[in-house]
């Protein structure tokens, strides 16, 4: 609770500038609902706020439930820890993570999952959403879910007309399938190199995908040579590099980025067309703070889909910083996995510093040595940032080695271009390419057997989340979106319809 007070804690609101926007931080919230949630124990402990901060502290003190730990079987690590969201790119977020959530999605109609006339997520009678994962929502993750219903249900259609033969189960699954790799595909070449915006990423992140022979090649003549030639989607047998797949406690750790969270949601105008050089006209602000669980569907069942997306594309969302962790998350109410309120408060930050502890994730730099990365040896090494250093020495009593992973890398020095650390930079680019590499349906089975012709051209013409809202809004990507990415700050000058990003260009 001190380093969350002392290091954490907004002070100003400190933004991403034109780089990422709101849909880029509702994104990888909606990522993480399709990859992590531990399973927790009935145990429940503690955490009082220190004298030196308890005046500070939105709660003085708040109860929540440890992290479950079981036996491994192995002999280096001994305790590990269950993942209740399944792990693998296979859209859990939407289809959900049990046969429970699975079937209360479904229409058991031409493949078809559950979706409101206006575009939304349905419903319950109590006021909770139906979708895959509905635990610690907000209506930026709920927006994204309903799209990609939408998708799925779109892909049924396609599948139908072109397969007659298919039933409701076949139609499902194989929509399935397309979806998990859409999304898969987006996150990989759209959202990744918005966040990490150099062009050696953006070369890499396509290679990963399409192969260094590129996108036209691997479309004509098939998947040629390894993983670099041909990319890792498409290679002839999964390979987990002899260690079953999963994702990592420090996976889980550098994707703590609420931070990303503004404090409040910016709505726009969007019944005319403001022209050009103009965004549209704010309407109102909303706390973010009202915009979680049932009461946050409520405001968006208000705002609608369109302006929703518009309002997200046009703001943008906070940076990766010191002092920049929302106060709203320190007094919230967190819900159980049903997406039912809990009794008690908690302070956010401070139990994400203790859940890194109590899961043994390593402090910062036994984690970049871990890495082969240069561990700091001064806190100037770290950050320039005099007040940051001085608070920084004072909360970790000048031992460099008690530094914790979240806090380091909010303070370390970012490369240019970079919303991240090159910390976390480094699991990012392990994982990205293990989570394809080990996945059969990326690899061995991404094929027109398995996803039907149909449906592998559908997963190949997409190239970023734009084209996914353009098939359901062209209204809206017409009028409002001009930046080639959904995930950059929407500019509202004209663009020629032709326009394309740099890396798309043949050269005569």
């Amino acid at each position: 609770m001190v380093v969350a007070t002392k290091l954490l804690a907004r002070k100003q609101f400190i933004d991403t500038g034109k780089q990422f926007n709101m849909i880029a931080a509702s994104w990888i919230q909606f990522m993480i609902h399709d990859w992590i949630n531990h399973l927790e124990s009935t145990q429940q402990i503690e955490l009082n706020a220190p004298r030196e901060v308890v005046g500070q502290c939105p709660l003085k003190s708040f109860k929540f439930y440890k992290t479950k730990e079981f036996d491994t079987g192995l002999s280096d690590i001994k305790k590990g820890h269950h993942n209740t969201r399944t792990p693998w790119w296979d859209g859990s977020v939407i289809y959900g993570n049990n046969l429970r959530e699975l079937w209360q999605v479904r229409t058991f109609k031409d493949g078809k999952l559950k979706i409101a006339k206006d575009g939304l997520l349905q419903h319950e009678n109590n006021g909770l959403a139906i979708a895959g994962d509905i635990r610690n929502n907000w209506i930026g993750v709920s927006t994204l879910q309903a799209l990609f219903i939408q998708e799925h249900n779109a892909i049924c259609d396609t599948l139908k007309k072109e397969y007659h033969d298919l039933d409701d189960e076949h139609l499902y699954r194989h929509a399935r399938l397309v979806t998990s790799a859409v999304i898969a595909k987006i996150h990989t070449i759209d959202w990744t190199i918005e966040l990490l915006k150099t062009d050696t990423l953006v070369a890499a992140m396509r290679i990963n995908w399409h192969g260094v022979l590129g996108k036209r090649f691997k479309e004509t003549v098939g998947h040629v040579g390894g993983a670099v030639l041909g990319g890792l989607v498409g290679l002839k047998k999964p390979n987990n590099h002899g260690v079953p797949y999963s994702l990592t406690e420090e996976f889980t750790s550098v994707y703590r980025m609420h931070s990303l969270l503004p404090d409040e949601l910016f709505i726009r105008d969007v019944s005319s067309n403001p022209g050009p050089n103009k965004s549209p006209r704010l309407s109102k602000k909303v706390d973010m703070i009202n915009l979680i669980g049932k009461n946050g569907e409520k405001e968006l069942s208000e705002i609608g889909f369109i302006t929703q997306m518009v309002s997200m594309g046009h703001q943008a969302c906070g940076a990766l910083e010191l002092w920049n962790y929302p106060m709203w998350l320190r007094d919230i109410v967190p819900q159980n996995i049903d997406g039912t309120d809990r009794v008690n408060h908690v302070d956010l930050p401070s139990l994400e510093i203790y859940r890194d502890r109590e899961r043994n994730v390593a402090r910062y730099n036994e984690l970049r040595r871990s890495l082969m990365l240069i561990p700091i040896s001064k806190w100037d090494d770290l950050t320039d940032d005099i007040e940051a250093i001085d608070t920084l020495r004072e909360v970790y009593n000048d031992d460099i080695e008690q530094l914790d992973l979240l806090v380091g890398m909010a303070a370390e020095k970012k490369i240019k271009g970079f919303a991240i650390s090159e910390t976390a930079f480094i699991i990012f680019i392990t994982m990205a390419s293990r989570r394809l590499e080990a996945d059969r349906f990326f690899t061995s089975d991404y094929n027109e057997e398995v996803y039907t012709k149909k449906g592998l051209e559908w997963v190949n013409t997409t190239e970023s989340l734009k084209d996914v809202l353009n098939r359901h809004y062209p209204e809206m990507t017409d009028t409002w979106m001009n930046s080639t990415s959904a995930f950059s700050v929407w500019d509202a000058s004209p663009k020629p319809r032709n326009h394309v990003p740099l890396y798309f260009r043949v050269p005569k």
